[in-house]
């Protein structure tokens, strides 16, 4: 029997390492010091003119947001200096709802999840949903006792997978509604050609009611796009 199961494993195991899962090996001779990364990285991201995002959370976490909807997820562009188009999933009471977000600078809409027809959000900025932006940038430079641990491939880019901590209050730039005072794992992939960030994960809670196993991440692709993101009519 565990003959047959080898022999049943073995093709999926083969699967798994052709698409890259779990290849990470150690940081190679030439990798660059953890202060030169994080700084070229935050360089690199500053003059990135536009990106895609995707914003997960595990363990059935939310977050509070406009409405009195909770934030599930969040997939979208940005587009420099301070642009967002996103379609986000959230929780209005006991139900599932799908909306749409634009945010052009201080200006923030919404479409109902009824009509979907677009309506301001008066003194809402994206800060007050999640701005991919921001977590990238507030992640680079807050992280605490940061280490080059690893390196990897995201999407098919080598990358430097950086680890280190920092206190959640750095993320209140990009969550206004982060709750200070937890201590957050996190782990950064990084571009080993052009240190842009593919991927940054914060592994603990943000809210006194989150999950204790939870962990949030936001994936970046698409650099330099063509992206057209306005203000609906």
């Amino acid at each position: 029997m565990a003959r047959y199961a080898a022999l049943l494993l073995a093709p999926l195991v083969a699967l798994v390492i052709a698409c890259g899962g779990g290849g990470e090996t150690k940081p190679s001779a030439g990798a660059p010091s953890v202060s030169e990364l994080l700084s070229k990285s935050g360089n690199a991201t500053r003059a990135a003119k536009s990106f895609h995002f995707n914003f997960t959370q595990e363990a059935n976490a939310t977050m509070p947001m406009p409405l009195n909807f909770r934030l599930v997820s969040a997939e979208g562009d940005y587009l420099a200096p301070d642009r967002i188009k996103a379609g986000v999933k959230a929780k209005a009471a006991s139900a599932n709802v799908s909306v749409d977000i634009i945010g052009v600078g201080e200006r923030t809409w919404i479409t109902n999840p009824f009509t979907r027809r677009w309506q301001s959000l008066p003194d809402t900025t994206v800060s007050d949903i999640a701005d991919p932006s921001a977590i990238v940038g507030a992640l680079l430079s807050g992280l605490k006792d940061p280490k080059i641990v690893g390196e990897t491939e995201i999407d098919g880019v080598k990358t430097y997978r950086v680890s280190g901590t920092i206190d959640s209050s750095v993320l209140r730039n990009a969550f206004s509604t982060v709750e200070a005072g937890y201590t957050n794992n996190i782990d950064l992939w990084l571009g080993v050609e052009d240190s842009l960030p593919r991927r940054a994960r914060i592994a603990g809670q943000l809210y006194k009611d989150d999950p204790a196993n939870v962990s949030r991440q936001v994936d970046l692709s698409k650099y330099g796009a063509t992206v057209d993101i306005k203000a609906p009519e």
